[in-house]
């Protein structure tokens, strides 16, 4: 497990799970050996909003939708007396790489981790148990959703599409 993310979730004193499983690179493969619903597997991405960067999080079997995001950034970003972004797009795997990991593929669903905004999709908390990425290609963490929302405390949106 990512260092960073064990220490976090030790000091808060939550409940979770750490999973072990075989290496997997996307979330349906994870959703696959877990012999879980894609829908409670968190996909974690990180988008560019101009010259920003934030975590975006929706269920697995969910397709982000740029122009929805864009639309709950700028709301946010109102509420906050802020500029509109006039762009948003997905962070290439350098940017990643540069921002925040090392390794493409092992963004935690906790932007709070690097000082970033993160965004949850409405559709990925109505479930009671989520399966997030734990910082590697053969962990992930179980918690209920209550606890990450009170953990991250998400923006809240409603981005996704079906796939």
């Amino acid at each position: 497990m990512l260092k960073r993310l064990e220490t976090f979730l030790k000091k808060s004193k939550v409940a979770y799970k750490l999973v072990a499983h075989r290496t997997v690179y996307t979330t349906f493969d994870l959703a696959q050996t877990l012999h879980q619903d894609l829908k409670v597997i968190v996909k974690t991405l990180l988008a560019q909003t101009d010259r920003d960067f934030v975590f975006v999080v929706l269920a697995g079997h969910r397709r982000l939708d740029l122009e929805k995001l864009k639309k709950v950034v700028n709301a946010e970003r109102k509420k906050a007396g802020e500029a509109a972004v006039k762009k948003v797009r997905i962070a290439t795997e350098a940017q990643i790489k540069n921002e925040i990991t090392k390794k493409a593929g092992t963004l935690v669903p906790f932007g709070s981790l690097y000082r970033k905004k993160t965004y949850a999709d409405k559709t990925l908390l109505a479930n009671k148990k989520i399966i997030l990425n734990a910082g590697s290609f053969n962990e992930a963490i179980k918690m209920t959703t209550s606890i990450y929302a009170k953990l991250e405390k998400p923006i809240i949106g409603v981005f996704s599409k079906a796939k």
